[in-house]
């Protein structure tokens, strides 16, 4: 059986995807994700948000409209209503390029999942990237990623990342140590092989590439 996902569209990078929903599926428009949405095609369960960067007109009559002056960010809102809800794997759409404070405020919130018991998933156009905090991302061998020379690099969001293992890229390690201040997990690449990535104790972001 497939675990139900949350879907949330920001209004950053919009880019062309195909997603077939569940019924099970949540899907949340934060603020100028409803543009997004409405090209897609694809409904909205929420729509919430300060409403400061959405174009279109016709919101929905029961949209979550927020102050501008807030603590959490429209993205952030979005999370947490579906943590609220009770999901715990995220897909994120809009949430990369256009202004770099929120890309980096995004990979703070994949962070805040991370460490929550949740997993989340910011997508581009050309990359993916997720966080992974004391636990193991995989990779099967038969997905389109998963080709040789295809780029995949880790880095270590926390401090300090303990006990990280990479098997089935090209460069294998076995409990090494990464720190948040040299990135020596950069530039690695997918060989065509099951893969996985652990870390024992620590946070991790993993990027790559999409085909």
């Amino acid at each position: 059986m497939e675990s139900e996902i949350c879907y949330i569209f920001g209004a950053g990078e919009m880019t062309d995807c195909n997603i077939s929903l569940s019924p099970k599926d949540l899907v949340i428009a934060a603020d100028g994700g409803f543009d997004y949405l409405k090209k897609l095609g694809l409904r909205a369960d929420f729509v919430l948000g300060d409403f400061d960067s959405v174009l279109s007109y016709d919101l929905p009559s029961d949209s979550l409209r927020y102050p501008p002056e807030k603590d959490d960010t429209d993205m952030m809102l979005a999370v947490r209503l579906g943590l609220e809800k009770g999901y715990t794997e995220f897909a994120i759409y809009g949430g990369l390029g256009g202004r770099l404070d929120h890309t980096l405020a995004n990979l703070q919130i994949l962070t805040h999942l991370a460490r929550n018991g949740a997993v989340g998933t910011l997508y581009s156009d050309t990359y993916a990237l997720r966080v992974i905090s004391d636990g193991t991302i995989s990779f099967p061998k038969d997905i389109p990623e998963n080709v040789a020379g295809n780029l995949c690099s880790v880095f270590s969001i926390s401090d300090v990342s303990v006990d990280v293992t990479i098997h089935g890229l090209k460069y294998e390690v076995e409990n090494v140590t990464l720190t948040n201040s040299v990135p020596l997990g950069v530039s690695n690449e997918f060989v065509g092989k099951k893969a996985y990535i652990n870390v024992k104790k620590g946070t991790i972001a993993v990027l790559w590439h999409l085909p």
